[in-house]
């Protein structure tokens, strides 16, 4: 009996070495086994995995060494992957038995090119066609770098490698390589730019990449000599003189390139702390090697460029073999004259450009008879057309002009007409600074369907009834539109994108929308609500029938009510494909009252972005946990639930028994004198008790136009007079708090509330929330007053939440003749009695 037992337990740790192998993770069947064993501590390569494994992750441990024939065991490996480790040596025949390894990482470790590679390491990876060293170079070498030998890896087309100060490939063997394709530099230390650094390297080369070099010197022109087929060339972090960059281009004048990327290619990034780039002002003598270059991919990317002269950055000679342009992140200023013009020409040219990227600090256009305005200042009275025509590439697919200082500071408002923008599907418009949305026209089919509106304000464009260019867009974004003064004002938006499909509206400080917000957008399946301040999911959700992803994360959500729970559900059922709910980032309430929400999370069908639905969640005490504890924790939690509520029936039967029988049996008879003392009595404790819980005598909310008088005049007689505690939003609520929550807890906490309505209360961002919640307040008897005090308001800027409660207002009309009384009944109504 004990024997079967003892076989049936090593059985079952056998197998389940098999499965986790230790620490390690078995994936795949078959000839298909991987095994992770990244992020276990190991100091050493594990002995006990499947002898049959393709790819072996050993990334982020802790080994040192790696001993001869370390992996002989694993002889079908494709994949093995040793980066982050400390690795410092690589012992002979450390590889042995892998004839079949394709790709070999060791990024990140502590390998010295000159030392710590033994002469024939690399010799058994004789399929090996990916090989990844770098990022091991832990200091600056002065001296001569002497580069492993790899003659023997035929098969090698990616070489992933740091650069040394002095490097030697002479020893290497890399000429040999006819099938290198690509080489990354990372770590590149690469003191000087010379003629002679590559000649060792294949002539084969078509990518090579250079990141976070430091050149101290004026580049070579030949330096890229050695690589004739190069089609593609990437600096990136590189802190040389942008004219020594450009300079290396010169080998490949009138020859055909699919990419070059310049990314942060300046002096003032490596200068300090500060890294900022030096001021760069691009001329045609430096452009003249890159201009005569057929290059189907050109990025020039927050490089410091602050200006260029004419025939330099956009004169090219072969434009038609442009298929993608990105100018961002610089800070150069399309303002008029020849700058214009060349956009225009180069625009006219490119007819094979499929994506334009304009983005940074971009200065105004200024627009003349004759294209472009030379000098703006000196033509305020010229005659504009009735309408610019701005020509497109006849193959633009994607635009985007982020950051961008729109025309209209010199230019009246005028319709805009794009050609031939058939081709355009995808518009980034984001952050582009205007003062009005211009009227825009287009020639052609409109084939729009992603635009980006982002940091535009909404008020500018809601007001109309149909912008062309959005009628057939799939996915817009409005983050930070100002979508709550849109709707605040009763504007509707979402009728000018009837046919979209995707609408993201995060980050805009929303706390409610319309109920009828989204009742064109038929077809609207994703919707991005979140980082917003919705205490509950707005009701307009439940008009859209076909949504299916609904994103409410970082809100201020505390339960999903029934309501919405069965529609989920029911919307559920209809959808061929599972409705998602992503809620992470709102604290929800685990109480009894939310109990079946709790409940609810766990039985839906819908899938949550918390896959193990874990979301935070607030207990009756206050304590901070997570929805799955609580669920585990159920019956535990909530089994007085029941008990309580028929406690409470109990006790609210008792109480009403007491309060309509009692009182009105001993009111009969002595109900003059009775109430005389009840009234007198009451009055006192709730005077006492009043005063110990209210933090301020006064909240007082007004708009910008009025804080002059407020700070200068009334708050001088409120609080030095009259001795009276006022809260201020703009003095006395801290920045860096939820503004929704400290507004509403500094209301809580105040006697009474003043209202100063003037003509810009109505623009107030948060003025309807006061009103709403001074309603709240009155409404509970926790607010004494709610005074009115009108300055100079027409009728049709007075809010219309007042009117709703205008009866439990006292009303002030302060004019200048009248502000002696005023002051007097001002006094009167703040310091009666508060029954």
């Amino acid at each position: 009996m004990y024997s079967y037992i003892f076989l049936m337990f090593l059985i079952i740790i056998i197998r389940c070495s098999y499965i986790y192998c230790g620490s390690c993770h078995i994936t795949g069947k078959g000839q298909c086994k991987e095994a992770d064993c990244s992020s276990r501590k190991l100091s050493n390569v594990p002995k006990d995995l499947p002898d049959d494994i393709i790819k072996l992750d050993l990334r982020r441990n802790l080994i040192v060494k790696l001993t001869a024939k370390a992996f002989i065991s694993y002889q079908n490996l494709q994949i093995l992957i040793l980066d982050e480790n400390r690795i410092s040596y690589l012992k002979e025949n450390t590889f042995a038995g892998l004839e079949k390894l394709n790709t070999l990482s060791l990024f990140g470790n502590n390998l010295d090119l000159n030392a710590s590679y033994h002469m024939n390491i690399f010799s058994p990876l004789v399929s090996l066609k990916t090989l990844n060293i770098a990022k091991n170079m832990n200091k600056i070498n002065g001296e001569k770098v002497f580069y492993p030998i790899l003659s023997e890896l035929h098969n090698l087309f990616i070489l992933e490698v740091d650069l040394s100060k002095n490097p030697v490939f002479k020893m290497s063997g890399l000429n040999n390589l006819t099938r290198l394709n690509t080489l990354m530099f990372d770590f590149c230390y690469l003191d000087k730019m010379t003629n002679n650094t590559f000649l060792d390297m294949p002539a084969t080369i078509v990518d090579i990449t250079f990141i976070g070099c430091t050149i101290n010197s004026v580049a070579d022109a030949n330096f890229l000599r050695p690589f004739p087929s190069l089609r593609s060339l990437q600096l990136k972090r590189v802190c040389v003189d942008y004219d020594s960059a450009l300079k290396i281009l010169y080998p490949f004048e009138n020859k055909t390139m699919n990419e070059i990327k310049f990314e942060e290619v300046n002096p003032g990034y490596c200068d300090g702390s500060v890294r900022s780039p030096y001021a760069v002002i691009v001329t045609a003598n430096m452009m003249k090697y890159l201009q005569n270059i057929c290059v189907r991919k050109l990025s020039m990317i927050k490089n410091g460029i602050v200006d260029f002269k004419p025939n330099s950055l956009l004169f090219y000679h072969h434009p038609e073999c442009f298929k993608e342009i990105e100018f961002s992140g610089n800070r150069f200023s399309i303002m008029n004259g020849f700058k214009i013009k060349e956009l225009i020409i180069l625009i006219t040219q490119v007819s094979n450009l499929s994506k334009f990227q304009l983005s940074g600090l971009l200065g105004s256009i200024a627009y003349s008879e004759n294209g472009f305005n030379q000098n703006p200042l000196f033509n305020k009275h010229r005659i504009y057309p009735t309408e610019v025509t701005v020509p497109f590439p006849q193959n633009l697919k994607k635009l985007v002009l982020r950051n961008f200082v729109g025309f209209q500071e010199t230019i009246p408002q005028i319709p805009i007409r794009f050609m031939n923008i058939s081709s355009l599907s995808f518009l980034d418009l984001s952050n582009f600074r205007m003062k009005y949305f211009p009227e825009v026209l287009f020639n052609g089919k409109n084939n729009l369907r992603y635009t980006d509106l982002s940091g535009i304000d909404s008020t500018l464009y809601s007001g109309r009834k149909s912008i062309p260019f959005l009628q057939k867009t799939y996915t817009l974004i409005l983050k930070q539109a100002r979508l709550g003064l849109t709707f605040k004002r009763g504007k509707k938006i979402f009728n000018l994108v009837p046919s979209v499909t995707k609408l993201d509206i995060s980050y805009n400080h929303l706390w409610f929308v319309p109920n009828d917000a989204f009742n064109s957008n038929k077809n609207l399946c994703i919707l991005n609500m979140g980082y917003n301040l919705f205490s509950e999911i707005p009701i307009a959700v439940m008009t859209l029938s076909k949504l299916s992803h609904l994103t409410l994360v970082h809100n201020s959500l505390q339960t999903i009510n029934s309501t919405f729970r069965d529609w989920f559900d029911m919307q559920n059922k209809r959808l061929k494909t599972k409705l998602r709910l992503n809620l992470v980032g709102n604290v929800f309430k685990c109480t009894c009252e939310n109990s079946d929400f709790i409940l609810w999370l766990f039985h839906t069908k819908i899938i949550f972005d918390s896959k193990t639905i874990t979301f935070k969640c607030s207990l009756v005490n206050g304590t901070i946990t997570n929805t799955r504890r609580v669920y585990e924790e159920f019956h535990q939690l909530f089994s007085d639930c029941k008990s309580e509520i028929w406690l409470r029936v109990g006790v609210c039967l008792l109480v009403g028994f007491i309060a309509f029988t009692l009182p009105i049996a001993i009111l009969v008879n002595f109900r003059w004198r009775i109430a005389y003392c009840i009234y007198r009595t009451f009055k006192m404790v709730v005077e006492k008790d009043m005063k110990s819980k209210f933090r301020y005598d006064i909240y007082l909310s007004c708009a910008d136009d009025c804080l002059g008088w407020v700070k200068n005049t009334l708050i001088q007689k409120l609080e030095n007079s009259w001795k009276m505690s006022v809260c201020i939003e703009d003095r006395d609520i801290l920045a860096g708090n939820i503004r929704a929550d400290a507004i509403l807890q500094s209301i809580q906490e105040s006697r009474n509330i003043i209202f100063i309505i003037s003509e810009a209360f109505r623009d107030k961002i948060w003025g309807e929330f006061e009103i709403h919640r001074a309603k709240y307040e009155k409404y509970t008897r926790h607010l004494h007053k709610i005074i009115v005090i009108t300055k100079n308001v027409s009728v049709e800027n007075f809010p219309l939440e007042l009117g709703f409660i205008i009866d439990d207002v006292v009303l002030l009309d302060w004019s200048d003749e009248e502000s002696d009384n005023v002051w007097d009944k001002l006094r009167m109504t703040l310091f009666s009695e508060y029954i």
